[in-house]
């Protein structure tokens, strides 16, 4: 089984994103920005 993707909600984007990529470990491969829901 294979993770195909997840959405993370969170009140700070960049110290959340650092949490995720240098303590876990994970790699960002896309983000997307949707300008309409600020989100």
């Amino acid at each position: 089984m294979q993770i195909h993707h997840i959405a993370i909600i969170c009140s700070d984007y960049k110290v959340s994103k650092k949490f995720y990529t240098e303590v876990l470990g994970l790699n960002v491969i896309r983000e997307v920005y949707r300008e309409e829901r600020r989100s």
